[in-house]
């Protein structure tokens, strides 16, 4: 594992997205896939600047990803596995028990959960190959976004450890120090001299990296650099002795979008500067025409001052004026009438006395009383002998005290203050009725002004209205006293009138300046960098993406500085040459001649680099341009499995290690020799077994019974719905004959504890009837293990002749009885069709025991004499 700790400390000065890679090809044994490669090339854009779509982030190759290094002397075993959450349809409530040393064997069919427990123990362990993913129950929805854990009871140096596992947390250290095998211990590929070279295991990261990786993204960025378009043809409009020209010509990556923006964004000043450059640069008499603009800014400068006039009778200080005219007179005139009200006060008078009406009236009898009728006299009259101006009789002393009342009353100042407000009111309201609020312009003006800017023409007329609905309210208001009602009066056009004046004055310059020939050439020089700015801003979109293409290009084209093989290679065969030694050559060739490719060399070749003497472990074989043709599937993974079992004997720990149906490719003469190879290493450490494989399962108990070691063995099955059963011992095709006899008697006594009907229902029959096909299995293996003593053996690829000397003789009467058991299983088994008449009741649990004992009693027999004979000899 030295050389993955290498790998990852090479990698913290690499590319985020090559350290994503390094994770990825450690982790995925079958090699990296098209989505992969996409997420990796969009994290290469990622890291050059490159804005992309997707939401991808890189995970760096870490320590988490690596088994850690054993602590030297430390021993790690595997005592269990249980309470398994959330694992594919495996029930939580089993577990399985590993032997702490010697050896231990999962065996399972397909569909028994045996590739889920196996699953969990390489995530856990840190295994190289985690590209199978553990899921939930598939048939249970809720299931799906739950947690897959587990626990594992672990040995370390004699001390019991209980750790908990979930697939989302980083798998702990003590779990990764138990060794995984998988296809990718080693590997072996053609070098660029046509040598089949040996590559120890990790190295494959860098040169997958080097070979696979880099030159897959290099054609994607290739060929994503090639789809951009950044030929300039389509803007050669643009180009000129201008500031665009200049811009547009030299665009480049270091080109600035926002300027070139802010180049071909016109303002409206800007367009009619090009109108008014163009009508003056044109012009055959430009001083004539200079002349007649200027007589006609003077007539508008005129007429905007005329617009400015009337606002001053309606605009929101008169509404205010007015109003606050309004409001004083209303507080006098309520003074006034509580002043009336107080002279009424004590005697009848006529109705309104003290009104404005009566006061008027009073008044003029005051004018004629000391005007016409006594000249010079005071009024009232304070002298005898003076009559009423009214009734023209005298007044009685009464009368002429009320009338004396009457004249200080008109003569207080309530009165007068509401006399004068009311006087203010009328004067103000009289004012503005009669004011002057025209501003349309005469006719010539109004055809003057249509053809400099008919959008004026309308603003005027607009507030022409405004002014005359807003002197309506004014005095609407005023009558009503009411003021919430005033219309809105919009700004006065004015500005624009003066802004056309002003327009005029302008062009009446430039037409004088045209009429300079040195002020003529500026003239048609602003003329063109403004025109080629409008020309521009007709293409400033397409111009704009170009240079978004440009950009982009130039940052993938940067991207190429990140995909050089060498630095990669050149590590690679540096950690090649520390890892490839003698010692590692000769438990190779060791290895090899175990596992049957003995024919397979290897040596070692020397070559400089840089000065460095560099070591390579190439493997004997003719070359050719692909591995295949030199090597069969089943030699490849002899290799790989050698590998592993060299670099596992120069490990310095004896922690123990996990198979996960290692044989597959072989054939089987190497899958024994596997087998033997692994029961050999079970004497030095814990070795755990997962198969299918029922001919390796048989080849493993032969080489354990040959080496003196019990193995552990458990079988997985599945019931309904859940798979991952635990069952201790071997599945039934694998029992012994003791074992097997032992099950059908503890069937049986489960049949006899029933209240046994006399015509039991189909279910009950078939139960009993599956007793009886078993019982036939068991009697033919009694022939194979017990009469002819195991010489000949299913799934064995030889007859152990020497098994020949402990075969005794058969009497025809242990003949006869073998041969009547066997036929009654037939008679009665279902795996024959019976004639329809013949509809025999199914055995009884008496029958089936009494059965189960003559086979008993028949092994026992020939047991026997084998034994008397042994001790005869």
């Amino acid at each position: 594992m030295v050389i993955l700790n290498d790998i990852l400390n090479w990698t913290r000065s690499r590319p985020s997205w090559q350290r994503d890679a390094c994770r990825r090809l450690l982790q995925q044994e079958n090699g990296l896939g098209e989505a992969d490669y996409s997420e990796l090339y969009e994290l290469l854009k990622k890291d050059n600047g490159i804005q992309t779509d997707r939401n991808v982030a890189s995970v760096p190759l870490a320590n988490e990803h690596l088994p850690a290094e054993p602590t030297p002397g430390e021993t790690v075993t595997l005592v269990s596995l249980r309470d398994l959450s959330h694992v594919n349809q495996i029930s939580s409530d089993h577990k399985l028990v590993f032997s702490s040393d010697g050896i231990t064997v999962i065996y399972g069919g397909n569909g028994t959960g045996k590739s889920g427990y196996a699953r969990v123990m390489k995530r856990a362990c840190r295994a190289r190959d985690q590209s199978e993913p553990i899921h939930p129950d598939a048939n249970d929805p809720p299931a799906a976004r739950r947690e897959p854990s587990a626990t594992f009871d672990v040995e370390v140096s004699g001390r019991t450890e209980e750790i908990a596992w979930s697939r989302g947390a980083t798998p702990p250290d003590r779990l990764s120090r138990i060794s995984v095998f998988d296809s990718k211990c080693a590997r072996a590929y053609i070098t660029a001299e046509q040598d089949v070279a040996y590559l120890p295991y990790g190295l494959d990261i860098l040169e997958n990296l080097a070979n696979e990786v880099v030159p897959r993204i290099e054609e994607r960025l290739e060929a994503e650099i090639a789809e951009i378009d950044v030929d300039r043809t389509p803007f050669n409009h643009l180009l000129g002795e201008t500031q665009v020209g200049e811009v547009v010509g030299k665009l480049s990556p270091e080109s600035d979008a926002d300027a070139i923006t802010s180049l071909g964004t016109l303002t409206e000043n800007e367009a009619r500067r090009i109108v008014e450059l163009e009508a003056a640069l044109k012009q055959a008499d430009p001083l004539a025409k200079a002349e007649e603009l200027r007589r006609s800014a003077i007539r508008l400068s005129t007429y905007s001052d005329k617009l400015s006039s009337p606002i001053v009778w309606v605009n929101d200080q008169a509404v205010e004026k007015l109003q606050r005219l309004d409001i004083e007179r209303v507080a006098a005139e309520d003074v006034e009438k509580k002043a009336a009200d107080a002279l009424r006060a004590g005697e009848e008078l006529l109705p309104g006395t003290g009104d404005q009406t009566w006061k008027h009236l009073f008044e003029s009898a005051k004018r004629y009383f000391t005007e016409v009728a006594y000249p010079g006299e005071e009024f009232p009259a304070s002298a005898e002998g003076k009559v009423c101006p009214l009734c023209q009789e005298e007044l009685p002393d009464s009368a002429n005290q009320r009338l004396k009342r009457f004249h200080e009353y008109i003569e207080n100042d309530v009165a007068r203050t509401a006399d004068a407000a009311r006087k203010k009111v009328e004067e103000a309201r009289r004012k503005i009725e009669t004011a002057s609020l025209s501003v349309s312009p005469d006719e010539a003006l109004t055809d003057e002004l249509r053809e400099l800017d008919d959008t004026v023409l309308k603003k005027v007329a607009e507030f022409q209205a405004e002014l005359e609905s807003r002197r309506t309210s004014m005095l609407e208001s005023l009558k009503a006293s009411d003021w919430t009602h005033i219309s809105d009066l919009s700004e006065s056009p004015r500005v624009y009138v003066r802004q056309l004046a002003a327009h005029q004055l302008k062009a009446c310059r430039h037409l004088r300046r045209a009429a300079d020939e040195d002020k003529r050439r500026n003239l048609e020089k602003e003329l063109a960098e403004l025109s080629a700015r409008q020309r521009l801003a007709t293409s400033l979109k397409a111009v704009t993406k170009l240079l978004e293409r440009i950009k982009r290009k130039a940052a993938l084209e940067r991207c190429r500085k990140d995909l050089k093989t060498r630095p990669i290679s050149n590590k690679s065969k540096e950690l090649a040459s520390v890892a490839v030694t003698d010692e590692l050559r000769n438990a190779l060739d060791k290895e090899f001649g175990t596992l049957g490719i003995g024919h397979i060399k290897t040596k070692l070749k020397e070559r400089s680099a840089r000065g460095k003497m560099l070591h390579q472990l190439l493997l004997d074989l003719p070359t050719t341009n692909k591995i295949d043709e030199i090597l069969s599937e089943g030699e490849q993974r002899a290799i790989a499995l050698g590998s592993f079992f060299a670099e596992l004997a120069l490990a310095n720990h004896s922690c123990g290690i996990v198979f996960d149906d290692p044989v597959s490719s072989l054939d089987h003469k190497r899958r024994g020799k596997v087998a033997k190879r692994m029961v050999r290493e079970a004497r030095s450490r814990q070795v755990i077994v997962f198969t299918h494989d029922v001919v390796f399962l048989e080849q493993l108990r032969t080489e354990c019974e040959r080496a003196s070691i019990e193995p552990a063995i458990t079988s997985l099955d599945r019931s309904g719905t859940r798979a991952g059963i635990v069952s201790p011992g071997l599945p039934w095709a694998h029992q012994t004959v003791g074992e097997r006899i032992d099950a059908l008697e503890k069937a049986q006594k489960h049949f006899e504890k029933l209240p046994w009907p006399v015509e039991p229902p189909a279910e009950l029959a078939g139960e009993i009837t599956r007793q009886y096909s078993l019982l036939r299995a068991t009697i033919e293996r009694v022939v194979q293990d017990q009469l002819l003593n195991g010489t000949v053996q299913r799934y064995r690829d030889y007859i152990d002749v020497r098994r020949l000397s402990k075969v005794v003789g058969l009497r025809q009467a242990e003949v006869d009885e073998l041969f009547r058991l066997n036929q009654r299983c037939h008679d009665i088994v279902e795996a024959h069709d019976p004639a329809s008449a013949k509809d025999e009741p199914p055995p009884t649990p008496d029958e089936l025991k009494q059965d189960i004992a003559d086979l008993r009693a028949l092994v026992e027999a020939v047991r026997a004499r084998r034994k008397a004979a042994q001790g005869t000899a």
